[in-house]
């Protein structure tokens, strides 16, 4: 049901509230006395709040106003300033009332109880004033028509003295105005129908009749209405049973030929709405008690609004209003003579009939029968999101289409932005310059200092300078050194207390050893003595090997008492790796100076790795990541910046965008260093995330210079990269390549049948040639078999009992030999059409395509039973031949090939259902044959299918229609045409299902693969169906393959 609720007892007119604020509350006018008897005792004005949304809680009056007369016609006008100075703020109510006057109230007043009448004038000369409508407009403009064919005009902008005037000095109506209605493009325009069947066009402005339409017959004009966004449509709708039809008007092409006629109604129209809020709706009410909602689409009538189904009445206790119910008078008690759209709630509607019932109705669930959602439920924009952060979006008032990039990251854009612009201005060495001046974080700094230090000529020089080691300072202190003797007591020492002095007798050892060659003995003599200078230049007199012994053990005895001595032990014995090992963490920027001081080229990164693996064991991450970039080494050095990335994301919560800008462009600079484009695979996913991230941006380029890696994620970026919008730009940042594919193309082919030469088929032609001269032979020869049959049969039926137990017996215990060759008679033969193999009786004709098998032989029949029933000679008679050929509709009724026949019919041999007509060739056994189907593609003649399918045949005819209105060649036709059959026999046969559910299901897919333009897939269902489903449904499967390859050359994506 669509009623919301209704109001009892009220025969009335009605008019809805046009403020949003109170969009529930319609005004009631009665249009009877309300008393028992025929006296006038006036009418009343009452306010009702409908709760619409609350349909629960039904009607709830508001206030109420007796009249003097009753109620003609009802209007409620908009709230404006021009009026009272905007002091009625729920707008007026106006009402044409009985007896010619027309009264103004203010609806605040009627509800709080209050003096509400503001107006009242009287300007019809006689009768009721049954058309009354407030200017939407402009709502300081009443117009009124009365019984006496006159239209005027009030001005309410000063309500104790209101400016009446007629809308032209020199014309009006001959018979009674009974519809008015304003123009709702133009203020000044305003129409009134009339009872002599014409429809006046006021112009205001001009004084003057603007056109006028006139019905040919002269019927009554009941109802006038404009089109609420098009100020040249206007419909009408006649009174007349005889003609009842809406007729919608042009006013730029016509006023004597109405643009389109509505039939629907079966008696005289007595009001009708156009509905405000969607110009393609209309609700019509009628004396053949119909209230019919229609699509001004298609104009014709969508649904009906239903009446109330009347109870059984308790006819003893029942009134005499409801007796007259009781007894058939209810539908025509039902008959609605006004119909009105609310003018704020969409969708909601109002009724008065004759039962004396205001009700109202939600059209909402009747609307959308028409196949579309009204209006006002329609998206008034729509968007698309494309790749790139592309954004095409167009709306319903400009309709203008609207290409933009959407950017969600815009701190993302700019620093990526400013990255790329300083890049490409400035080298390498300036952008890392600038970053270890610029950042805020100590441990970036360094990071950018080192890498400014790679791309140096002289880096290791560079590299000391950057540990705070300048050679040319340090250089220029040591020249500049001055020890003060006073300070470490040198001044006050003496040769005497100098410690190692060499005694007379040490003396005489060490030059008698000289004496004779002995440089080990005096190199010995000397550190006993403690002269180790001594033994330094003795031993460089004495070898190398007495050199490299006298420095080890020089180094032995003194390191521990001046620590540079190690480094220089270190440096003479290149022993850098366990002087690494030997060194303090801490004092890490000295041990890398050395290392750049004296290690060679082809050490240093091996020793710088040393180093960082060392400071990684003491839990320096940061000063081993400095080593490793020393080193060159690009997967250890980017750990602790992945470390770095990772602590940002998990401070975040997620993806650090800003933090991953970071981490790329270190990585990418450190590229650059090392002369490499290539990513590390465990870095690839978040160079893909960082391009990902970009495109989506509209950064597609800068993407492109990032979507480096042979990850699946990446390979499916570079290919979106490349067929975007800025495919050349893309190209060239990819290095000017095209990417591979990154997805698996298949050859789908499609499963073709067995072709059959000519030779061949004119081979088969023969052999059916002369099985047809064998069968002809064989005709003569079998009617005498059977005349033989029936002398034996005869014979049989003297015989005895026991020879018949004995034949039978004999026939029990009897089994025929199996064997896999074919029967006596038979031969195997191939189809020229399909392939297939088939099997031919010789002798009979009979064909079948299931292989054959000997039949065992039938037992003797006893004389009770061939008493009562015919012999198998007998039942092969051609009458009944006759009947069983038309049972099965084949022709092909032995046993062979319907084993079923033998136990109905006795029938255990062979057959000729052509005995007594003309064998016009071989036939091949089928099922039953049904009707053909046509293939004329009428939708409207397609049959009712079920709601599951009804998606799959809208996107079938909306392709075949797609498809009409491209250019085709005269090939494209052919093929056309062969599609729209097919189209047009599978869904006549889905109707009448006739198609399996499997079979329709594997269709439905493949409509949702066309609807997303995937072809291939569309095209490997069909072919699918051909290789199971061709022998059953090949009249639609040739036709569904034509439509695909002449849409995927037609739409290509």
């Amino acid at each position: 049901m669509t009623k919301i609720t209704q109001i009892e007892d009220r025969s009335a007119t009605t008019a809805w509230c046009p403020i949003r604020s109170h969009a529930d509350v319609i005004a009631l006018g009665t249009k009877d006395s309300g008393g028992g008897g025929f006296d006038d005792t006036g009418g009343e004005l009452d306010l009702y709040d409908l709760n619409v949304a609350q349909s629960k809680e039904g009607p709830k009056m508001l206030g109420s106003v007796k009249c003097t007369s009753r109620f003609a016609s009802l209007g409620w006008a908009l709230p404006t300033a021009k009026i009272g100075n905007g002091k009625y703020d729920m707008g007026l109510i106006a009402g044409g009332m009985e007896n010619g006057s027309v009264h103004v109230w203010n609806p605040k007043g009627v509800m709080s109880n209050q003096p509400s009448i503001v107006a009242s004038y009287s300007k019809h000369s006689s009768g009721p004033v049954k058309a009354l409508r407030f200017n939407t407009l402009d709502p300081t403009l009443l117009a009124t028509g009365g019984s006496d064919g006159q239209v005027y005009i009030a001005n309410l902008e000063h309500l104790d003295k209101p400016v009446i005037s007629a809308p032209a000095a020199d014309k009006s109506q001959s018979a009674q105005i009974t519809s008015l209605a304003w123009n709702t493009q133009v203020a000044h325009i305003v129409a009134s129908a009339s009872g002599d069947g014409t429809v006046a066009v006021w112009d205001l402005k001009g004084q003057k009749a603007w056109c006028e339409l006139r019905e040919t017959t002269g019927h009554a004009i009941s109802d006038v209405a404009w089109n609420p966004s098009q100020g040249l449509h206007l419909l009408t709708a006649i009174a007349d049973d005889r003609n009842p039809v809406l007729k919608l008007w042009d006013l730029r092409a016509s006023t004597s030929m109405p643009l389109a006629t509505l039939t629907g109604h079966q008696q005289g129209i007595l009001s009708m709405a156009w509905c405000p809020h969607d110009e393609h709706l209309l609700l019509s009410c009628g004396k053949d008690n119909r209230t019919i909602l229609w699509d001004l689409y298609t104009l014709k009538p969508i649904a009906e609004v239903p009446n109330d189904t009347p109870a059984s009445q308790d006819m003893g206790n029942a009134s005499s209003t409801e007796l007259f119910g009781a007894s058939g008078l209810a539908s025509s008690q039902q008959r609605r003579y006004d119909v009105q759209w609310s003018p704020v709630k969409r969708g909601v509607a109002s009724t008065c009939s004759l039962d004396r019932k205001v009700q109202a109705h939600s059209i909402l669930g009747l609307a959308s029968q028409c196949g579309r959602p009204p209006k006002w439920l329609r998206p008034s924009s729509s968007a698309s999101f494309g790749f790139g952060g592309a954004v095409v979006s167009c709306g319903a008032v400009d309709k203008i289409v609207r290409c933009q990039t959407v950017v969600e990251q815009p701190d993302l854009v700019n620093i990526s932005k400013s990255f790329e612009a300083e890049m490409a201005a400035t080298t390498p060495i300036d952008f890392c310059a600038t970053q270890s001046v610029k950042c805020k974080d100590p441990k970036d700094a360094e990071i950018w200092g080192f890498m400014q230090v790679i791309f140096e000529t002289n880096a290791r020089q560079q590299l000391l300078g950057h540990l705070g080691f300048h050679p040319d300072a340090i250089s220029k202190a040591a020249a500049e050194y001055k020890e003060d003797p006073t300070s470490n007591g040198v001044a006050n020492m003496s040769l005497s207390d100098a410690k190692g002095a060499m005694s007379e007798a040490a003396k005489e050892t060490v030059k008698n050893a000289l004496l004779v060659g002995d440089f080990q003995a005096a190199v010995d003599c000397c550190f006993e003595t403690g002269n180790l200078a001594d033994a330094l230049v003795l031993a460089s007199c004495g070898g190398g090997e007495l050199w490299a012994n006298t420095q080890t053990r020089f180094f032995e005895r003194e390191a521990s008492k001046r620590p540079y001595l190690s480094i220089v032990s270190a440096i003479i014995h290149s022993q850098l790796e366990e002087l690494i090992q030997e060194s303090n963490p801490q004092k890490w920027k000295e041990t890398l100076a050395i290392l750049s001081t004296y290690s060679k080229s082809e050490d240093f990164p091996t020793l710088c790795i040393s180093l960082g693996d060392l400071l990684e064991k003491n839990g320096d991450a940061k000063s081993a990541s400095l080593c490793f970039m020393c080193a060159l080494s690009l997967d250890r050095a980017i750990a602790f910046w992945r470390q770095q990335l990772k602590e940002a994301d998990d401070k975040k919560g997620s993806h650090d965008l800003l933090a991953l800008h970071k981490f790329v462009i270190k990585v990418s600079i450190f590229l650059q260093a090392v002369g490499s484009s290539a990513v590390l695979s465990q870095d690839a996913d978040l160079f893909a995330l960082y391009a990902s991230r970009l495109s989506e941006q509209g950064l597609l380029e800068t993407a492109a210079k990032y979507a480096r890696g042979e990850s699946a994620s990446i390979k499916v970026l570079k290919d979106r990269l490349y067929r975007s919008r800025a495919s050349p730009a893309c190209l060239a940042a990819m290095g000017g390549t095209p990417p591979d594919f990154p997805f698996t193309m298949v050859d789908v082919k499609v499963s073709r049948q067995p072709t059959i030469s000519k030779q061949q088929q004119r081979v088969a032609q023969l052999q059916q040639q002369q099985q047809y001269q064998q069968q002809q032979a064989q005709q003569q020869a079998q009617q005498e078999q059977q005349q033989q049959a029936q002398a034996a049969q005869a014979q049989a039926q003297a015989q005895s009992q026991a020879a018949y137990q004995q034949t039978a017996q004999a026939n029990n215990t009897q089994a025929a030999p199996a064997s896999d060759a074919l029967p006596a008679g038979w031969a195997a033969y191939q189809d020229p059409t399909t392939g297939s193999t088939y099997y031919a009786n010789q002798a009979t004709g009979e064909t079948s395509w299931e292989r054959p098998q000997a039949a065992p032989a039938a037992r003797a029949a006893t004389p009770t039973q061939q008493m009562q029933q015919p012999s198998a000679a007998a039942a092969s008679t051609p009458s009944t031949n006759t009947k069983m050929a038309s049972k099965y509709g084949d022709g092909f009724v032995t046993s062979a090939s319907h084993p079923e026949l033998a136990s109905q019919y006795g029938n255990v041999g062979t057959s000729d259902p052509y005995a007594n007509t003309s064998r016009p060739g071989t036939a091949r056994v089928a099922a039953v044959e049904k009707p053909p189907v046509s293939g004329t593609l009428h939708p409207d003649r397609i049959g009712q299918l079920a709601d599951d399918y009804i998606p799959m045949q809208d996107m079938l005819l909306s392709l075949v229609d797609a498809l009409k209105n491209t250019q085709l060649s005269a090939g494209d036709k052919r093929q056309l045409a062969e599609a729209e059959k097919g189209v047009a026999v599978f869904l006549k046969r889905l109707a009448r299902g006739d198609v399996p559910t499997d079979v329709a299901g594997k269709m439905m897919t493949m409509t949702t693969s066309i609807q997303s333009y995937d072809w291939r897939s569309a095209q490997s269902i069909q072919t699918g169906l051909v290789s199971t489903d061709w022998k059953e449904h090949k009249d639609w499967l040739k036709g569904i393959k034509a439509l695909l390859q002449l849409s995927s050359k037609k739409f290509r994506t």
